[in-house]
């Protein structure tokens, strides 16, 4: 049975990356996702587009800020978009992330 790899228009934006190269603790990663996307897909997604092995995915689900302008005449309301963290924890010794080497 053929394998299908199905992922449109799933985005995934690193926010910032913890414990990397800790000597007991696991490297783990925060991601923004779009708040349909569950934690199959968010392994998923990375198993097969980055090869990186997750051990454990949590979600954490955000609303967006809601904001007021006030003119002269009347005021008025908008919210940005709602959102979902995940924070990803990987297997010790995958190479999640490689900084770029300083100039110094």
């Amino acid at each position: 049975m053929p394998v299908r790899e199905f992922f449109p228009n799933m985005y995934m934006a690193l926010v910032s990356i913890r414990y990397l190269r800790h000597p007991t603790r696991p490297t783990q990663a925060v991601f923004r996702v779009q708040p349909k996307m569950n934690k199959l897909e968010i392994r998923e997604y990375l198993r097969k587009i980055y090869d990186l092995k997750v051990t454990k995915v949590m979600t954490q689900n955000w609303l967006g800020k809601r904001k007021r302008l006030t003119g002269k005449r009347r005021i008025v309301g908008y919210a940005r978009p709602d959102f979902k963290k995940a924070i990803v924890t990987f297997e010790p010794g995958s190479d999640v992330y490689t900084p770029p080497p300083s100039d110094d």
